[in-house]
């Protein structure tokens, strides 16, 4: 049930972190959108209020701690409770390790993975009052590592374990974990032009999903689309057989970004 439930949103400006705010408003949630642009963020809440429902927004960079804090003290001033946490945040990483500078690999790791821990553990609290719901955006490439792809495939690798070893801490107390795993997703930040149709999807595609994986309390991993999750027994049982089809992937399809 989400109707009346405070959900916390990050990197709502845009994207899948839009798509969510705007799915879960008309699910009845109460929204709290959360990223750098203050502009885009304070006209989305605008929207919302002006379709019937409730949303604050507070400009937030999930790599600063304070920011996260203070993100924490708007939502327990202004809603006294949070339901739901939403990292979703993210950069793209696409690129050969060799050819990435240390800037980047350091802000794909720090947005991607330090800041899901980091914002989990600031909300932590709020969640365990309320025995809410961690819902962590990681990717397919969380689940299958590309060629080209290392430190964002790494990154989102990390959101996963990390989403599945919480879930068993925290499962006992009330509060439950999951890790969403979409494959390519066309948006501003990640732009898929050559993406191939089976695994892209829109915004709004993975948002409805995520709907529903808090509406049900799903756990786990939730792979987007469900038949890629199967998959991951080739790589565990023939790993060979994997490398080889990763390889020739990686040589047919090179997007412009990760997703």
């Amino acid at each position: 049930m989400i109707r009346g439930k405070v959900c916390v949103v990050t990197g709502a400006s845009s994207g899948i972190g839009e798509a969510t705010v705007r799915a879960l408003s008309r699910a009845g949630a109460t929204v709290v959108l959360a990223a750098r642009r203050a502009d885009r963020l304070q006209r989305i809440t605008e929207e919302i209020r002006a379709a019937g429902g409730e949303a604050s927004w507070h400009a937030t960079d999930v790599t600063r701690l304070e920011d996260l804090e203070a993100l924490r003290s708007h939502v327990e001033e202004t809603h006294r409770r949070c339901d739901v946490l939403v990292n979703n945040a993210g950069v793209p990483g696409r690129g050969r390790f060799a050819e990435l500078p240390l800037e980047r690999i350091r802000l794909v790791t720090e947005t991607n993975f330090l800041a899901v821990l980091t914002c989990t553990r600031v909300f932590l609290p709020l969640l365990l009052e309320s025995r809410g719901h961690v819902v962590n955006m990681a990717s397919l490439a969380g689940r299958y590592a590309l060629p080209g792809a290392s430190v964002y495939s790494a990154s989102k690798h990390a959101v996963v374990a990390f989403s599945e070893s919480l879930n068993g801490e925290l499962g006992s107390r009330g509060v439950i974990v999951t890790a969403v795993c979409p494959g390519f997703v066309d948006t501003e930040g990640f732009p898929q032009p050559n993406a191939p149709r089976a695994v892209t999807f829109t915004a709004e595609q993975v948002a409805a999903r995520i709907v529903e994986v808090i509406d049900r309390r799903e756990v786990g991993s939730v792979h987007i689309p469900t038949w890629a999750g199967p998959l991951s027994a080739v790589q565990a049982l023939a790993p060979p057989l994997y490398r080889g089809i990763a390889g020739r992937v990686a040589r047919r399809f090179r997007p412009s970004a990760d997703g």
